[in-house]
């Protein structure tokens, strides 16, 4: 079954059904570089409408885009840009080609529950691990490239340019899978940070697609 349902008012229902420590985001994807539209409960993040698509929004467009892509992601780890951690659930939108074209996102500051976990925890014998953050909410589209762009080079002990070839291809394909491309202007940055040029760039793109 298949409804229209109107973003503003979804996003006012899951509000009023949360609370203030949730979040609610909508992303329209049309255009990375702005493309929040719909937030309510801000302050959480510190976003506003306008604000770009996280790097973890870009990568999830691209993985989840055809029939046997997925449609959500619950309950992955998020930090504001002031360090805050939050759990954060995806919904993603596709058209009728598969694309994924908008997100509904839910960030819940769970700190309250956490303490109160860490209380009962301090009783009990074994440790528990906490895993690490998968996204970062950032009120900057250049702060989301560069993340992905550190992020992907921080594999290497040496600098960018100073990689081998075929290392700089295998840079090239992870950036395209976490949807650096989709961010304009990111095609001449990553090839000035691998010192190659970008018909080179474009080159390991191809290959990568092939």
């Amino acid at each position: 079954m298949k409804l229209i349902i109107d973003a503003d008012v979804l996003a006012d229902f899951v509000s009023a059904l949360l609370g203030p420590d949730s979040e609610i985001a909508v992303h329209d994807l049309s255009n990375p570089a702005a493309s929040l539209r719909i937030i309510r409960n801000g302050a959480l993040s510190g976003r506003d409408v306008g604000a770009p698509a996280t790097d973890l929004a870009l990568r999830m467009a691209q993985e989840c885009s055809g029939e046997d892509g997925g449609h959500f992601r619950i309950n992955y780890r998020s930090k504001t840009a002031n360090g805050q951690s939050l759990r954060s659930s995806t919904l993603v939108f596709k058209d009728e080609g598969g694309q994924v074209r908008a997100m509904f996102c839910v960030n819940t500051d769970d700190s309250r529950y956490r303490r109160a976990w860490e209380a009962v925890q301090a009783l009990l014998p074994e440790d528990l691990s906490h895993e690490g953050h998968q996204e970062n909410l950032s009120a900057s589209v250049d702060d989301v490239g560069l993340h992905i762009m550190q992020t992907a080079l921080e594999q290497f002990d040496v600098d960018p340019k100073r990689l081998s070839a075929e290392e700089k291809a295998q840079v090239v394909q992870e950036l395209d899978e976490r949807g650096l491309f989709s961010i304009r202007g990111f095609v001449a940055r990553a090839a000035q940070t691998l010192d190659i040029s970008e018909p080179t760039l474009y080159r390991y793109l191809k290959q990568n697609r092939d």
